[in-house]
């Protein structure tokens, strides 16, 4: 059983968003000026046409009063990290059992996790759900952020609640954060499960050795639908891409909306990615959410990414010959993380990577390959989710 405590003293409510911010949405959203289309032109990726249900939605329909009130109802707080940063998590209590950590990616939130946890809940386990520092109220380091700051902002947490031993759960850079949580604190972290493995583990592939499913790994990678565009945003030119998206509410609800269509197999709950969206414009955290891809603490390993302007992911060396963007051997490779851990990889994400990759970097215990679902899984398919992750942790119990 895991010791308990009361919240810490240092915690407080979380404060409701002011009125005036979504008035200001509003006006905004009845003042979009939609893009000029040429009549019968081939119109290639996302159909801005798919946005106008949405925003008259998010307008009319979509209430942000009932988000905070089903926060509220599940258990949330604001609390103060080591340097004195706001932290804002989700706490919801369930049982006795081994409690779970579930860390969200980008570019959503915990808000990802609120069709989860009330079955985590069901199965007996408390959960806790924190806002990545820079998302939602969650405040940004004044220094470079990393996966490494991340982790340890989160285990303080869970230490703060009185939780000695705790499972993680993570997918998209969740993953990357649970895994340095893991390597960091393996005293406290019992099990770990993922929804994908850290994509930079892929630059640990030679593909002179590697695998038939290997290669056709780093391909998918290669060719994943609207992977390169966002990458190239986020790692690149987040200034540029954040003034866009933080000065159009509906600029950021498309590309949010092109994310979640590209990544999903099923079509997500327009409220929820509704409630993503409202979340980066009412907080204006749309350009601290980037951080983690474009800061040198927090980005892959450098010396993976040797020879990045010839590489463009694929084209033609300086002898003319084909190459794939990978290189012929692996430059780096972190030390294999011996905490128990679990995957569920979803078929219609952005890459499926193999078991054997996994096993070289993880003590795996458990590998689903689920029947459907895609990148945003604890939205697309929580019963699955729910069912596997409890699965893995009742085995060790």
């Amino acid at each position: 059983m895991t010791t308990q405590t009361a919240p810490p003293s240092t915690t407080s409510t979380v404060p409701a968003v002011a009125q005036e911010a979504i008035e200001e949405l509003h006006r905004r959203l009845d003042q979009i000026v939609w893009p000029r289309r040429s009549v019968g032109a081939a119109v290639p990726g996302f159909d801005t046409d798919r946005l106008r249900p949405l925003v008259e939605r998010w307008r009319h329909g979509f209430d942000w009063r009932a988000l905070e009130a089903r926060l509220e109802a599940l258990g949330q707080f604001m609390t103060t990290t080591a340097d004195g940063r706001r932290l804002h998590a989700l706490h919801s209590r369930g049982g006795e059992a081994l409690p779970i950590l579930l860390v969200h990616g980008w570019p959503d939130s915990p808000l990802r996790f609120l069709d989860l946890i009330p079955l985590l809940n069901a199965a007996g386990r408390d959960v806790v759900a924190p806002s990545i520092p820079g998302f939602g109220l969650s405040e940004e380091p004044v220094g470079e952020i990393s996966r490494d700051l991340v982790a340890e902002d989160f285990h303080a947490l869970m230490t703060e609640l009185g939780y000695s031993r705790y499972a993680v759960h993570g997918g998209d850079w969740g993953s990357a954060i649970g895994t340095a949580l893991a390597r960091l604190h393996p005293e406290a972290v019992a099990a770990l499960h993922l929804s994908d493995v850290p994509f930079d583990l892929a630059f640990t592939i030679d593909e002179a050795t590697a695998t038939q499913a290997e290669v056709a790994y780093l391909r998918s990678i290669e060719h994943s639908a609207g992977g390169e565009l966002y990458q190239a945003g986020n790692i690149s030119q987040p200034d540029v891409t954040a003034l866009a998206l933080s000065d159009s509410p509906v600029g950021l609800l498309g590309w949010l909306a092109h994310l979640y269509d590209q990544w999903s197999e099923e079509e997500i709950d327009p409220d929820h990615l509704l409630a993503n969206a409202s979340l980066l414009w009412l907080t204006g955290t749309v350009r601290s959410s980037m951080r983690l891809y474009c800061e040198p603490a927090g980005a892959w390993d450098t010396s993976a990414w040797e020879d990045a302007d010839a590489r463009d992911w694929g084209g033609q060396d300086a002898e003319g010959a084909q190459t794939t963007g990978w290189g012929e051997s692996a430059s780096w490779a972190p030390e294999r993380l011996e905490v128990p851990t679990a995957f569920a990889l979803f078929p219609q994400d952005l890459a499926m990577a193999p078991r054997a990759l996994a096993e070289r970097h993880f003590a795996v215990e458990r590998f689903t390959v689920m029947p459907r679902g895609g990148h945003f899984a604890a939205l697309e398919q929580p019963d699955l989710l729910a069912e596997d992750l409890t699965a893995f942790l009742d085995r060790r119990s």
